[in-house]
């Protein structure tokens, strides 16, 4: 049986300040590289919630207006506008016997998209394919 004889430890064991402050350096510009991308990501996830409500209202609106016409919309525009999201505070408006809107705004809980809106337009009468708008980023102007 061979006996292991213990050895001091050396001085060269673990890390040296120099080699730990690197590492820190090299994790703290990975950060301020990835946390821009990442806010912008959660942004459009919060638009993404938007337009999916906004574009179901819109569908709304255009059965709606199928089955009743302009009294249809108003009724749609009273009872069927979306409920306000944590992110998101909705208006629907009718622009014209056939045009109608909605609206989304961003809360003070939606980050970037703040006061930003997003806007769905949809005209029935005209086949009923959704256009969006607004001021959020990515959006044209209306």
């Amino acid at each position: 049986m061979a006996m292991s004889t213990l050895r001091p430890p050396s001085a060269s064991a673990g890390f040296s300040l120099v080699e730990l402050m690197i590492a820190v350096a090299i994790v703290g510009i990975l950060t301020a590289i990835a946390l821009p991308n990442l806010a912008r990501q959660t942004d459009k996830a919060k638009a993404s919630e938007a337009k999916i409500l906004a574009s179901a209202a819109a569908k709304e609106a255009q059965i709606a207006w199928s089955e009743n016409g302009r009294d249809g919309l108003d009724l749609w525009m009273n009872e069927q506008c979306p409920a306000a999201t944590r992110q998101f505070g909705f208006a629907c408006s009718i622009a014209s016997d056939t045009d109608a809107r909605i609206t989304a705004t961003g809360s003070s809980s939606s980050g970037g998209l703040a006061g930003q809106t997003i806007t769905a337009k949809v005209n029935p009468s005209q086949g009923g394919e959704v256009l969006f708008c607004g001021s959020a980023p990515g959006m044209g102007s209306c």
